[in-house]
């Protein structure tokens, strides 16, 4: 079985011949691994993990991003949607915040209507196109941060908040507007992968640790509408749509079914999303990815613990749909150790 066929039956909630898995970490670890390895490419990476998912995006080919220096030295890019990130440095990262917000004084729909947004004619899809015909057996997985999680850089999120108690027309008018642009772009990736494109993920943090961000209804109101829409295009061009949310937005898991949504992920150690009450409640109706808790067990367990837990995740919920993944994407106090015992657990659904 190649690994597009064995995701495409995990996305499905059915059992392939095992697991499948994807890889995801920070830069500096990435970096850190490939010397350790004393590899060349992130493509080895993948071979040694067995890793089954291959990410691809188009190259952003649109009017030139201003990037300067700040006051204490740090480096500040903007972005085509015209937000602006400074970049901090750490002993372990560098991570960036974002510290110009271009539409805080939206208060209207008028104002969300001159809002100026990107243009799809900014990016060279061929690039997908690249991807697709050089790993044929992979599965391709496209998508980029989802309508509330580019909002909140645009707009501090308190102040986005307020507009949906306030002025809800006008959020509902910037998150239109963006789905517009997002529905239009996708529509391009899909084409350019002709048929090949697997999987698109948008991402959206829904929740925080304890909590919903904002209540169901508001979900409902805001968010599932586009939310169905780009489900509809990814089974339009035969691909699953999966649905990125850190935090704990369990309550919304009967929600995101409704929409069509194939998998949610990642799976975090947060109320309503330990393993066993998901086998028992939704198995069969969503596939659940990741897992693999990157905020104790990774960078403080042994790897025999790391493996135990990975072989639990796959023998809970492997029978109607799992994808292997740690709960985020490896962060640098993830030893390597580690990140090898999650690869080299067995795979096999029992």
């Amino acid at each position: 079985m190649t690994s597009k066929e064995r995701v495409r039956i995990a996305l499905a909630h059915g059992q392939p011949d095992r697991v499948p898995a994807a890889f995801e970490a920070v830069g500096t670890v990435t970096k850190r691994l490939l010397s350790e390895y004393q590899f060349q490419s992130q493509e080895q990476l993948w071979e040694k993990f067995d890793i089954d998912i291959i990410p691809a995006s188009p190259r952003y080919i649109g009017p030139s991003l201003p990037v300067r220096t700040d006051s204490e030295g740090r480096t500040v890019v903007t972005s085509y949607w015209g937000y602006q990130d400074t970049i901090y440095e750490t002993s372990l990262d560098s991570y960036s915040i974002t510290t110009y917000f271009p539409m805080n004084d939206v208060e209207t729909v008028e104002d969300a209507n001159r809002c100026t947004f990107p243009d799809p004619d900014w990016f060279d899809y061929s690039a997908i196109t690249e991807t697709c015909e050089k790993y044929p057996d992979k599965a391709i997985i496209i998508g980029h941060e989802g309508p509330f999680q580019f909002i909140t850089f645009l707009m501090e999120m308190d102040r986005f908040f307020m507009l949906m108690v306030d002025e809800p027309e006008a959020a509902q008018r910037l998150l239109d507007r963006m789905v517009e642009f997002e529905l239009e772009y996708y529509r391009r990736c899909f084409e350019a992968g002709k048929g090949k494109v697997d999987v698109l993920r948008p991402h959206d943090d829904y929740g925080t640790q304890i909590s919903l961000l904002f209540s169901t209804d508001m979900w409902r109101q805001f968010f599932k509408e586009n939310t169905r829409k780009l489900v509809e295009l990814a089974h339009q061009y035969g691909a699953f749509y999966q649905q990125h949310s850190c935090g704990a937005i369990a309550p919304l898991i009967p929600e995101l079914i409704t929409c069509g949504v194939d998998a949610l992920e990642p799976l975090q150690k947060v109320p309503g999303l330990y393993p066993e009450e998901l086998a028992e409640k939704f198995g069969g109706q969503i596939t659940f990815h990741g897992g693999i808790d990157t905020q104790g067990l990774l960078p403080n367990g042994t790897p025999e613990q790391v493996r135990e837990e990975t072989e639990k995740y796959i023998r809970l919920l492997g029978k109607k749909g799992y994808i292997l993944m740690a709960s985020q994407g490896f962060e640098g106090d993830v030893p390597t150790a580690n990140i090898e015992a999650i690869y080299a657990a067995d795979r096999t659904i029992r």
